[in-house]
């Protein structure tokens, strides 16, 4: 064969080829596959959109964190995917605040609203009142009875020192353990961490205090 004729013949199948992985890009660059540990603020930064139209195209529920592992989420209009199954298909990085405790404007919540004490005491009812900045909670729990250690389970309170894995500096922090992870890091969901009411993130358990219910 005319070996310019095999250049031509090769340049061509590998025009398409790119073409094709270009097209096959652009349609996937319409909607995101949920990973471990992510929320529609992540989802909707990075792809430069809003929680609220992510929330709206692929008809979550209004607080936008209905979300799991898996799941494929339109990021435009334009998008088509596969989210029927979504009751099926998740795992522990799905944290359904309504499910846990369906009043979480507790009235008997000490806290001041909106604060990562707020949030725990709301999602965790058996959790005390008065216990004040969150690096001393382990200290009070303990004092009210409550084994605290070392050991993080899933439903424990997590108590970070002032600074320690991105806690406030004065206050420290406390977050919900919402799994314990093969690796040895938690997902954790916590309020006041700058991503609306609450957020989740993986965190190591080094130097962590846990807080566990009775």
């Amino acid at each position: 064969m005319n070996s310019s004729l095999v250049k031509t013949i090769f340049l061509t199948a590998a025009t398409m080829s790119v073409a094709f992985a270009m097209s096959n890009t652009e349609v996937s660059a319409d909607t995101h596959r949920v990973v471990r540990g992510e929320t529609v603020y992540d989802i909707a930064l990075a792809n430069n959109t809003s929680v609220s139209e992510i929330v709206r195209i692929n008809g979550l529920p209004s607080n936008g964190h209905w979300i799991y592992v898996g799941n494929e989420l339109k990021v435009n209009e334009q998008a088509e995917t596969n989210t029927s199954d979504t009751e099926n298909n998740h795992d522990a990085a799905f944290v359904a605040i309504d499910k846990r405790n369906e009043n979480i404007n507790n009235a008997k919540n000490s806290y001041p609203f909106g604060q990562c004490t707020w949030y725990v005491k709301a999602s965790l009812g058996w959790v005390g009142n008065y216990w004040g900045n969150a690096q001393d909670w382990a200290k009070s729990a303990k004092t009210a009875g409550y084994q605290v250690n070392g050991e993080a389970k899933q439903g424990s309170v997590a108590v970070f020192s002032a600074g320690l894995h991105g806690a406030d500096a004065t206050y420290g922090h406390v977050a919900v353990v919402e799994n314990v992870n093969s690796d040895g890091t938690i997902l954790i969901s916590e309020g006041n961490a700058g991503r609306g009411l609450y957020s989740t993130r993986t965190v190591p358990t080094a130097s962590v205090q846990f807080i566990h219910q009775n």
